[in-house]
């Protein structure tokens, strides 16, 4: 997926990007000059959606980002319900630099990492790299993120998670394209992954972001197809995409944001 947005970059010409366009990637300010607020309120759905238990969802998550120059800080709070009546909580926060910007160069390309903190007490480092260009009337953006957990037993040492989204604009508020997501993706060449094998889910997306006001919504979702199996499976990553027992399943998540 990373391959195809590259591959991408080089061509037509920059329009200033949204500052969230899509669910499953995340993208940086389109212009280093202007110092930008956002506050994002996602809900997912899917089969088996919490690993911790056998429940379909709901699962919410609460983030902000905050654009400071070449800064991008993103912090986020997610929460699930157990089969108990409880409650989970994982914690993540990421620091990135822009190399590149929409509104220097045409291309946004941006690199850093952070921590998450799983919902099982599990630390996870993360690296993270960013890409994307806006055109004339579409937009390409996508990411390819680095995973590595803290001293946890039965989990990969490294675990590669890869999205990208393509829109094409409806008038000035309206974007229809799809999305794709690539979990435990070191699963096509390794039989031992630890977290069951790799999932993938490509599907449709809708960006709704009226001219002149401050909110914006994003829904992508479908089928998830798990091609590849392996003889471990970890229970506790948190993950996009849920753990299937099937071949195949779906998973659905809406994101609504403001800026300021």
């Amino acid at each position: 997926m990373a391959g195809v947005v590259l591959a991408l970059l080089s061509r037509a010409s920059p329009v200033a990007a949204q500052d969230r366009p899509f669910v499953f990637s995340l993208t940086t300010a389109p212009d280093a000059s202007k110092s930008q607020f956002l506050v994002d309120y996602d809900l997912g759905v899917g089969e088996q959606t919490f690993q911790s238990s056998q429940e379909n969802g709901p699962e919410q998550r609460v983030g902000v980002q905050a654009s400071v120059g070449r800064w991008t800080l993103v912090g986020r709070l997610g929460l699930a319900s157990t089969n108990a009546g409880d409650y989970q909580t994982s914690q993540q926060g990421e620091a990135l630099f822009s190399l590149l910007t929409q509104a220097s160069s045409g291309v946004s390309l941006a690199f850093g990492g952070g921590v998450l903190h799983e919902a099982d007490g599990i630390d996870v480092w993360l690296a993270r790299i960013v890409a994307g260009r806006d055109y004339e009337d579409w937009r390409l953006h996508g990411n390819l993120l680095f995973e590595m957990p803290h001293n946890a037993l039965n989990r990969d040492a490294v675990d590669l998670i890869s999205s990208v989204g393509w829109a094409r604009r409806l008038g000035k508020a309206v974007s229809l394209g799809v999305e794709g997501i690539g979990e435990d993706l070191e699963g096509f060449w390794d039989p031992t992954e630890a977290e069951g094998g790799a999932r993938l889910l490509v599907g449709p997306s809708l960006h709704v972001s009226p001219a002149g006001r401050k909110w914006q919504l994003s829904i992508a979702g479908g089928p998830m197809f798990h091609p590849s199996t392996s003889t471990i499976r970890s229970e506790g990553a948190d993950r996009e995409l849920p753990l299937i027992s099937r071949s195949t399943g779906y998973a659905i998540r809406t994101s609504f944001a403001c800026t300021f």
